[in-house]
């Protein structure tokens, strides 16, 4: 299997892994809204019960999402083994949007979840704590939409720059089919010519 047989691959990865994380902050989606874009007093209550179930999940409920990550980044190195220099920095802000999710996810998030079971939330109080997991998350959905925009952009760059090799290409085909067909009509213009010369001296003997 050739390397431009993987690139697919890899690009399938990264927006699966990228789809998965915005899937998992939609599920946190209906908790966040009334805690960080309309304040309800109740609201606060609820994500933090929503985020201790999460923080009490089995850990093979967490790996999962640590798995469908990994396959992402492995998506990216895959396209940056042999990048092309048109599309390279597509790639390369592909994956730096990714890390920049992945970032936040393990300082904020993470550390957010287990404060919901602790209750040791450092330096601000419980309800701040709650609303800066919620403003993480919008800062990783920006992140995630970077990289889908990213890669939608690299997707019509390719389709657009082979679409104009095709047509050139096309064109040059016609240019040369063009320019054999006219040698071959002047040719035949000659030899009618002559022919009709020859029959005229007959004649006229």
């Amino acid at each position: 299997m050739a390397y431009k047989d993987l690139v697919p691959v890899g690009t399938g990865l990264i927006i699966a892994a990228t789809s998965f994380g915005l899937g998992v902050v939609y599920s946190n989606s209906a908790y966040d809204y009334n805690t960080l874009w309309k304040y309800d007093a109740e609201g606060f209550a609820r994500s933090l019960a929503h985020y201790s179930n999460w923080a009490n999940a089995p850990m093979r409920i967490h790996h999962i999402l640590h798995f469908v990550i990994f396959l992402g980044l492995s998506g990216c190195f895959i396209k940056l083994y042999k990048p092309l220099d048109d599309s390279k920095y597509f790639e390369y802000g592909t994956l730096g949007l990714m890390m920049v999710g992945i970032v936040i996810y393990l300082t904020n998030l993470r550390i957010g979840v287990n404060s919901c079971i602790t209750g040791q939330w450092g330096e601000v109080d419980q309800n701040t704590g709650i609303n800066v997991m919620a403003a993480s998350q919008f800062l990783i959905v920006i992140a995630l939409l970077g990289v889908l925009i990213l890669q939608a952009g690299l997707y019509y760059a390719e389709w657009y720059d082979e679409k104009i090799k095709r047509e050139f290409l096309e064109k040059e085909a016609a240019e040369a089919k063009e320019a054999e067909v006219q040698p071959e009509a002047a040719s035949t213009g000659v030899e009618t010519r002559s022919k009709a010369k020859s029959k005229a001296k007959k004649r006229t003997a």
